[in-house]
């Protein structure tokens, strides 16, 4: 008789295996992280958008309510009372000033900021804020022009804003690196000029402003001109 002989397999993976297996986990877990992370930024930039639309309307708001629009929100120490209400007119814009939030009823922040809790805290993702001052300290009329001091530049550093827009009012979001970029990054209380357009690897500030033309129409139709 003829013994037959067979040969036991074993079960299971092999070091060498196991390595393949993880780093194709690992590629297939990067390829959706990366999409999931993409769609996040979008709609954290979305929502910023429609809380700058917010913004702009608030500060109309604000203004149909008192003739002017509000002045910054200067105060750091978030023990203050006075912290996140606009300053009392005149407005001092000899330093780069915040949306006064408390005071127009709106989110201190936009998707990417967080409270503050000390005056020496940085001022991550708060609302920036430049308003021009012929339209902060005193009562608007059909005669209050502006004093031609904003600019609003693209990134080829051609403006945008002209002589019939004229803008009297800029707010912006750092976006998500939370600091200021291009012409943002630097503050000129004599020449300020900012900059805006699509998002670029230097640049995801989100920023809108109010033209002359705008309010005017706005309070004229509201009759408070």
């Amino acid at each position: 008789m003829h013994s037959i002989s067979m040969k036991t397999g074993k079960c299971g993976f092999t070091l060498i295996e196991m390595a393949v297996v993880l780093t194709v986990l690992g590629l297939i877990a990067s390829l959706l992280v990366t999409p999931l992370a993409m769609r996040a930024e979008a709609s954290q930039r979305h929502a910023a958008e429609d809380m700058l639309d917010n913004i702009i309307e608030a500060l109309i708001g604000f203004a149909l309510i008192h003739g002017r629009l509000p002045c910054p929100s200067i105060e750091a120490n978030p023990a203050s009372p006075a912290y996140g209400l606009e300053q009392s007119p005149p407005c001092t814009l000899s330093t780069p000033g915040y949306l006064p939030w408390r005071t127009l009823g709106l989110p201190a922040h936009d998707p990417w900021g967080n409270p503050r809790t000390g005056a020496s805290q940085p001022w991550t993702g708060h609302w920036r804020y430049r308003p021009d001052k012929n339209f902060t300290d005193e009562t608007i009329s059909l005669s209050t022009l502006p004093g031609g001091l904003i600019q609003i530049k693209d990134h080829d550093g051609n403006l945008i804003s002209t002589a019939d827009s004229r803008v009297i009012a800029v707010v912006f979001s750092t976006g998500p690196n939370r600091q200021a970029d291009g012409l943002n990054a630097a503050y000129s209380p004599a020449s300020p000029q900012f900059e805006a357009g699509d998002p670029m690897p230097a640049f995801d500030d989100l920023l809108r402003w109010i033209g002359h033309p705008l309010l005017i129409a706005r309070l004229a139709r509201a009759g408070r001109l």
